[in-house]
């Protein structure tokens, strides 16, 4: 490597610990018309972020990030200590929802029937038109994935953006998307039916509730506040939905005495607002804990809740509840244009009509309750599908029957007639991608190697499972990697990563700069080049540098020069974050 090009990796280096340090906090004088608290004492002010014009969508907090749209149509990220992340131009004024999904993403409305996911940086990942307006504020699940509702139509959308499966609920939404036991949507409808869908199919259980619900929660289980005020919690188990063991019977069940407002659900315990500003907490089977009039102004009121506090929120006030619903601490806003958010850590976030978002130190760092999760792929699973495949068929391993079987997975991904099988159809996947798959029954134990034995069926698994979109693959495509002995394969695994566009763990990042330590294939340093490059691309950052120190090694590596100027080009847009 000469001298002239080491320099300029040196300096891409330095620039990129530059760029990942902390940018300078936003400190301006609060004017006339703050947003300011009083509450006995004034709250403390943690930051003021100038936001170029008044807030008009949100903020809305997730991950650790904050994003608003202010009305110069300029939507802005930073994190909740107030350390400045991005900023984007949108087209319109405002938003019809800004949802924050677990890794610091956000999906936004664009325009009146389109939705764009916005990265960590600001950019847009992808962008998708709906054909209609958007029913409610879509729904993120823990891994990634987004649930739509919209024309009548309900969609899932891998992380990357593919379409995973849609479904027709028969009737008109009554409540807002929200993520279900099990990590699917559920929804309420207005002929009285909740429904509740598996993530990975799209097939529904559904209950009548005998009242459309208009509100919905959850944590293990479901509540739904229905039209009549009456709150119940329902369980999923075995494939379907039922009142919780313990319940009341449904004549019952604890009512509000109007319309619900909002539903927030912490482990063990639900809250319902309702429309006349009465409280309700109820157990996880349903059963009344307290209520209390809130405080609320008549207006608009958002509730969340977490450990031990349930937290009203509306436009001029912040009330937070303790265990018992006693009122543990308050907060006046005066002059707030926008519906304040809170944090986990305990600020609120109030959007001022002197164009300036104020955090105030409210609580206490408070814990949230862990949403529904969607079970994870697990390897002793891959396993047990290739024993299945074993014992059913002929030849599960030989390349030819391998091949076949993954074009058919491919016709059903293409069509979108996966349904129930895409389980299966992701272990099966997984199974060829490691070259898991045993010999036919009765027949011995395969060679040694891999099995396909031919590296085609593993690059065609590997890359199917990144046009999934699902970052549950991530461990199988990094074992495939660090494991397989082609170089074809390895680069394949990579690419699906990349195509994937998530690495929540920093797994994959992790095996590429170990790879880099050494010296790679051609193949396989180019498709580590690219793969980190689309990570970056997707998510807008690499919180994990290991992913820089891959991009480093390789750009002063032993390697032809276009792969180490691919190197340096990509090291040089992630350290600039273009």
């Amino acid at each position: 490597m000469t001298v002239r090009a080491f320099a300029a990796v040196a300096l891409m280096a330095a620039a990129l610990m530059a760029a990942v340090a902390s940018q300078p906090l936003y400190a301006q004088g609060a004017a006339a018309q703050s947003a300011a608290p009083t509450d006995g004492a004034a709250a403390e002010v943690l930051f003021r972020f100038p936001v170029g014009g008044v807030v008009s969508s949100g903020p809305t907090v997730a991950a650790g990030r904050v994003w608003l749209l202010s009305d110069s149509r300029t939507l802005y990220t930073l994190t909740v200590d107030g350390v400045a992340i991005g900023k984007r131009g949108l087209s319109e004024r405002r938003a019809a929802f800004i949802v924050g999904d677990a890794f610091g993403r956000a999906a936004v409305s664009d325009g009146a029937t389109g939705l764009s996911l916005i990265n960590k940086a600001g950019q847009e990942a992808w962008r998708v038109e709906l054909g209609a307006r958007p029913d409610s504020p879509p729904a993120f699940a823990s891994d990634g994935r987004l649930y739509v509702s919209a024309g009548g139509e309900l969609r899932a959308f891998a992380p990357n953006g593919r379409r995973l499966w849609s479904a027709r609920p028969g009737a008109a939404p009554s409540s807002p998307l929200v993520v279900g036991p099990g990590g699917g949507p559920a929804i309420g409808l207005a002929d009285g039916r909740v429904a509740l869908y598996h993530p990975d199919s799209g097939v529904a259980t559904e209950l009548a509730l005998g009242s459309a619900p208009v509100a919905l929660a959850a944590a293990g289980r479901l509540a739904a506040g229905l039209a009549d005020g009456r709150i119940v919690v329902l369980a999923a188990e075995a494939g379907a939905l039922s009142p919780a063991p313990g319940s009341p019977a449904a004549a019952d069940a604890p009512s509000l005495g109007s319309r619900p407002a909002a539903l927030a659900a912490a482990s063990d315990t639900f809250y319902a607002l309702g429309a006349d500003g009465v409280l309700l907490a109820v157990d996880g089977a349903g059963v009344e804990l307290w209520r209390r009039r809130a405080v609320t102004d008549g207006s608009t009121a958002a509730l969340a809740a977490f450990e031990g506090r349930a937290i009203v929120l509306t436009r001029s006030a912040v009330t937070s509840y303790g265990p018992d619903g006693s009122v543990y601490r308050s907060l006046t806003l005066r002059n707030a244009v926008a519906m304040p958010a809170i944090a986990p850590n305990g600020s609120v976030f109030s959007g001022g009509a002197d164009w300036i978002l104020y955090a105030y130190r409210f609580e206490r760092p408070l814990t949230a309750a862990a949403g529904p999760v969607i079970e994870p792929l697990d390897l002793s699973a891959v396993d047990a599908m290739a024993k299945e495949e074993a014992f059913w068929s002929v030849a599960p391993w030989s390349d030819d029957a391998a091949m076949e079987r993954l074009y058919d997975i491919e016709k059903s991904m293409e069509s979108g007639t996966i349904g129930m099988d895409s389980r299966r159809a992701a272990l099966y996947l997984s199974a060829v991608a490691l070259g898991r798959m045993d010999a036919p029954f009765g027949s011995g134990r395969a060679p040694t190697g891999p099995a396909p034995r031919g590296p085609l069926p593993r690059v065609y698994a590997c890359g199917l499972l990144g046009r999934m979109g699902l970052p549950w693959a991530v461990p199988v495509l990094v074992e495939a990697f660090r494991g397989d002995p082609e170089p074809s394969v390895r680069a394949a695994a990579a690419y699906a990563v990349a195509t994937i566009g998530l690495d929540p763990e920093g797994r994959a990042l992790g095996a590429f700069a170990e790879a880099a330590g050494r010296r790679l294939d051609g193949a396989t340093a180019g498709a580590v080049v690219d793969a980190i490059d689309g990570l970056y691309r997707a998510s807008g950052a690499l919180d994990d540098r290991s992913g820089m120190l891959a991009l480093l090694r390789i750009a002063g590596g032993d390697y032809a020069r276009d792969i180490r100027s691919k190197a340096e080009k990509a090291l040089s847009r992630v350290s600039r974050g273009r």
